[in-house]
């Protein structure tokens, strides 16, 4: 298992002292920032795909998890997204046939190719 994403410590006090952060608020640091790099992982088609090979899609588990990702999309948290793809794909995994096509390697080298596309011209 990988270790959790690494927060930096509060900045140093006045007098050179660095505060400690309660052991809730660093957990919750460190959520939030796992959240966001997994929610930003959906903008890569090749993740999704693999997603899907792992079997993730099947797991009604994993699919609440996504339905639970939504909170993303308010202006409090969609400020930190920087690639906004992956609320587009959030949304379309919500649709069992979208989750279907992910297994479809000719697909998923459409996906990557449309994006190349319009961030050419962006």
């Amino acid at each position: 298992m990988q270790p959790l994403p690494t927060v930096l410590p509060p900045p140093a006090l006045p007098d050179g002292t660095v505060p400690t952060r309660p052991k809730e608020r660093q957990a919750n640091l460190e959520r939030f920032q796992a959240e966001l790099e997994f929610v930003q992982c959906l903008a890569n088609p090749l993740y999704l795909h693999e997603l899907h090979v792992q079997k993730y899609f099947d797991d009604p588990a994993f699919l609440e998890y996504l339905k639970y990702l939504e909170y993303w999309r308010r202006p409090a948290y969609v400020r930190f997204i920087v690639y906004p793809t992956c609320l587009v794909y959030l949304t379309l995994l919500g649709q069992p046939r979208f989750r279907e096509r992910m297994g479809d390697l000719g697909f998923i080298h459409d996906l990557m190719r449309k994006a190349d596309r319009h961030h050419e011209t962006w």
